[in-house]
């Protein structure tokens, strides 16, 4: 084939003439590296990371012989065939630098011999191997020609290899191409019976399908290519994925998890000698380990990684490195070596246009020179990186990249250029929500854009518009729980047999962990327990459609003051440095007041007060400080009895009971306190007045039989003292070893004879999983669980009730947050007597995943929940009194305060928080519930 002419752009020369000499090192096929929301949706299709080794025996094109591919003479091959075959096998390993020298081989060896039909597969092989040293651009434009060429016209396996070529490369310069490209890349390998490379293709239709914001798609896109590449073997493939998901760990803050697949990538590379290098997987782990609060190392890691991609001619890498080198240097306070990194691997970029990292570095640098007080420099690489943003098409960015421009325009007085730009922003939030279907997914990418919220709610407070800042927050706050609310057909009546068959396989996975202390007997379990996660969450989101939709609109600020009696005052709180906020909202007006005091203060006072109380202190001086941070600058607080707190943040984890005013009072005896996610979700519950009235009252559960003795309540004495309780509290599924909790049978029988003869209680060795979930879960106003429970911040959809285990039945016992999430309530008030219970995930702006946010997801109008471990006579005693209240007609909130303090009236002030102040009530509870004392 005749060498083509120069081609422009760039100044650089012709692809072929560019490549036409081996080379020792060239580049991996490389990805973006900036895919962090399709990576965090891509959790949900998490399998095992068994290694599955390639055949390490090739056929030749021919099919005539088979070759040992380990051997060193195989480029000094006279037969191109072989060449070619050992050059697609390294390439289909990501091992740019080991194929380039046989393509380059093959493709002089083919020429020679006439062989234009595979001189132009092992030429576009070079070329894309190549990638990462010259443009994109012209690259895709090479890529094009050849699809145009008669040979590949009339050959459907030459055009398959040259649209996977041009696929690789368009992701990184206009999605919309490369969606083309592996549509008919993917339609032709199925065609051909090319499985693995129609499963790749499949899976970059997933990446594809979030850069045009729809992360509910591309996560099932990508779960199923994630299958398909784990059975059938492919190496490289796995090695990508384990990166895009360790990606997806580290957007949504679990960087531990993180971690493990980053360098479980690395040691699958290094187990398969063919692989090539994992330079994704090392430029994760970097950020895991700055996350982490290792600098050093990651440094570490970050020069070893940059030594490699420069030795290696890895151009795009060798930038993606000098990103991130520039972040640390800004971090440890260089920051001239980092504006000098970044403008470095900015510059790069813009040269060989590659649009998606020109926009990831002049994001950093407009950050940067913000920070610095430079806003007109920092205005104009903004303005770079979002043109360029926009150039490549990728939609998830777009709010980043409008959110650091408006900021700026702010900064400069252009206020209304501003506010358009982050209404624009939220638009596109909007939009990405609306695909994911999942209730912990759509949390964690709400939780990922509350920056841009944030700062929209700082800007309209400052130009002293309360409604538009109120409902800046409210479109955000709270919103997976208002979505369902609003949806409550999301979840089938009745699990399919397939989900049915993955639940029974996660129960006998956890019962399993529960019982061995073995880590790689764990190690391997955890891995079998996410892939199964995994595969339940894509049986329960089949197929394509939206989840209908989330709310268009929040509670406006005028309808939430109507929903608000004349004693109530609505708190709502947002965290930031250096100021915080409470928007403060009554019946008569609403006000933003500034808090004296930032986010990391209120975040540092707040967890010293709470582990102090956790450790059975009392926490005297800590509960002022934060009371004069927290409530004595609101005056609209002084009057008013009822307090409804919307906590950001750690405020989250705090009981605002125990703070202590002035005079050294607890707040608890002066006001009637609760939580709730948000003005919206108020609004939702106390509207919901048309709602059928469960007819039963109450189904209580306890004494579970965790050592398999059932009423061990009756065998064990009574503690002499009160600090001689058995907490009601385990850490995770560590070989955990349950006691029994001796309160609990008391507890669920004399809150039985509270409610009379119609409750139903499940006891000793019918306290298990099987038997709550048989009973006609809404058909009861209350539900009441004292068991043993447990919080997993990490994956809070696996925080769960510890309930009993039915050995006829393959329920593991666990009721975690994913089942409660589908479960049919219609309970006015839910109680989980149990540690830990409201405890979660914190998700910015959006708030906490619990397991009180599942009990609301699935119906329940109000929860009682406790923020550290319950101490298990304490607690007995304490919902006794609750329930008694209850029955007198006491709402939820009063009851559960009156009852708190009864107990401080019973032990004295001089008792630790710890003991009373650990439950606390979030939803409706300010309405009784309406049960009878006998």
């Amino acid at each position: 084939m005749d060498e083509k002419p120069p081609m422009s752009g760039n100044g650089l020369t012709s692809v072929s003439e560019k490549y036409s000499a081996p080379e020792e090192s060239r580049v991996r096929i490389r990805v973006p590296t900036r895919l962090a929301l399709t990576v965090a949706l891509a959790l949900a299709v998490l399998t095992t990371c068994y290694v599955f080794s390639l055949r390490r025996r090739v056929v030749t094109a021919t099919g005539s012989a088979a070759f040992d591919i380990d051997s060193a003479d195989a480029q000094l091959s006279a037969d191109p065939q072989v060449l070619l075959a050992v050059a697609d096998h390294f390439y289909f390993l990501n091992n740019g630098p080991a194929a380039t020298p046989l393509y380059a081989r093959a493709e002089k060896l083919f020429s020679e011999r006439g062989d234009t039909r595979n001189e132009l597969h092992a030429r576009v092989g070079r070329v894309r191997a190549d990638a990462e040293t010259m443009s994109f651009v012209d690259l895709s434009r090479f890529l094009n020609e050849e699809l145009q060429n008669p040979v590949v016209q009339a050959d459907k396996k030459l055009q398959l290899w040259c649209l996977i070529a041009k696929g690789y490369t368009d992701i990184e310069i206009d999605y919309r191409a490369a969606k083309r490209d592996w549509l008919e890349a993917r339609e032709i390998a199925n065609a051909l019976g090319e499985n693995q490379w129609g499963t790749r293709a499949s899976g970059e239709l997933g990446l594809v399908a979030f850069l045009e914001g729809n992360p509910g798609r591309a996560a099932r896109l990508l779960g199923s290519a994630l299958l398909s590449t784990m059975a059938s073997g492919d190496t490289g493939g796995q090695i990508r994925f384990l990166e895009l998901i360790g990606r997806g760990f580290e957007e949504v803050n679990r960087h531990t998890e993180a971690l493990r697949f980053f360098e479980r990538a690395i040691r699958l590379a290094d187990a398969e000698k063919d692989c090539g290098l994992p330079f994704m997987a090392y430029e994760g782990k970097a950020r895991a380990l700055v996350a982490l609060g290792k600098p050093d190392e990651a440094k570490r890691v970050l020069e070893d990684a940059l030594g490699k991609a420069r030795s290696q001619q890895k151009r795009g890498h060798e930038a993606e490195v000098l990103i991130l080198l520039g972040k640390l240097a800004a971090q440890a306070g260089d920051r001239n070596e980092a504006i000098a990194d970044l403008e470095s691997a900015g510059q790069f970029a813009k040269r060989v246009q590659f649009f998606r990292m020109e926009a990831d570095a002049m994001f950093e640098l407009a950050t940067m020179y913000r920070n610095a007080g430079d806003l007109a420099t920092a205005e104009l690489r903004a303005t770079d990186g979002l043109a360029a943003s926009q150039r490549v098409g990728d939609r998830y960015y777009v709010p980043r990249n409008l959110t650091i421009l408006a900021d700026l325009k702010a900064r400069r007085g252009r206020f209304t250029e501003a506010n358009a730009l982050y209404e624009q922003a939220e638009d596109v939030i909007e939009g990405l929500l609306i695909s994911v279907n999942e209730p912990y997914w759509n949390s964690s990418v709400a939780a990922s854009m509350s920056q841009t919220y944030l700062q929209h709610f700082e800007l309209l407070r400052n130009s002293g518009d309360v409604p538009g800042s109120f409902r800046v927050l409210e479109r955000v706050r709270g919103r997976t729980l208002a979505w369902a609310l609003e949806d409550r057909k999301a979840s089938p009546a009745e699990e399919s047999g397939q989900t049915a068959s993955l639940e029974s396989d996660l129960a006998g996975l956890q019962v399993q962990l529960m019982q061995t202390n073995s880590t790689d007997e764990r190690e391997r379990l955890l891995d079998e327990l996410v892939e199964d996660e995994r595969r339940l969450g894509l049986a329960w989101t089949k197929g394509d459609a939206s989840s209908g939709g989330l709310p268009a609109q929040p509670a406006p600020l005028a309808k939430v003051q109507e929903d608000l009696k004349p004693d109530e005052v609505l708190l709502e709180y947002v965290l930031d440095d250096p100021t915080s906020f409470c928007v403060v909202v009554s019946r008569n007006g609403a006000y933003v007041r500034a808090l004296p005091a930032g986010a990391k203060d209120i975040e540092k006072l707040s967890q010293q007060l709470v582990a102090e109380i956790r450790a059975k202190g009392a926490g005297a001086e800590l509960s002022k400080r934060l009371y004069a941070v927290l409530v004595k600058p609101l005056p609209e607080a002084a009057t008013a009895t009822r307090f409804i707190i919307a906590p950001d943040g750690v405020l989250n984890l705090l009981p605002f009971e125990v703070l202590r005013d002035s005079q050294g009072e607890y707040l608890l005896k002066s006001r009637v306190i609760s939580n709730v996610p948000s003005g919206t979700i108020l609004d939702r519950l106390r509207r919901t007045e048309n709602q059928q009235l469960a007819p039963r009252p109450l189904l209580a559960l306890g004494d579970v039989a965790y050592e398999n003795q059932g009423a061990a309540g009756r065998k064990i004495p009574t503690p002499a003292s009160i600090r001689e309780r058995i907490e009601r509290g385990i850490a995770d599924l560590s070989g955990i070893g349950l006691y029994d909790l001796p309160q609990t049978r008391a507890e669920v029988e004399e809150i039985g004879k509270i409610v009379g003869s119609s409750a139903v209680m499940l006891l000793g060795k019918d306290a298990t999983e099987t038997a709550f979930k048989k009973e006609p879960l809404d058909q009861f106003r209350i539900l009441h669980l004292a068991v043993h429970g447990f919080a997993d911040t990490q994956y809070p959809e696996r925080s769960a009730l510890v309930l009993g285990t039915d050995p006829k039945s393959s329920d593991d016992g666990l009721l975690q947050a994913r089942e409660i999430m589908r479960l049919r309530l219609n309970a006015e008030l839910t109680t989980l007597s149990a540690c830990d219970s409201g405890v979660g995930k914190l998700q910015g702006q959006e708030g906490i995943s619990n397991l009180v946010e599942a009990f609301l997801v699935a119906g329940s109008k109000s929860v009682v929940a406790s923020l550290w471990n319950a101490d298990d006579t304490s607690a007995s005693a304490l919902m006794e009194q609750f329930y008694q209240r209850l029955a007198r007609g006491e709402d939820t909130s009063s009851a559960l305060r009156n009852a708190k303090l009864d107990l401080l009236a019973k032990y004295g002030d001089q008792v630790s928080p710890f003991y009373w102040a650990a439950f606390i009530a979030v939803g409706e509870t300010s309405t009784p519930i309406g049960i009878r004392q006998q």
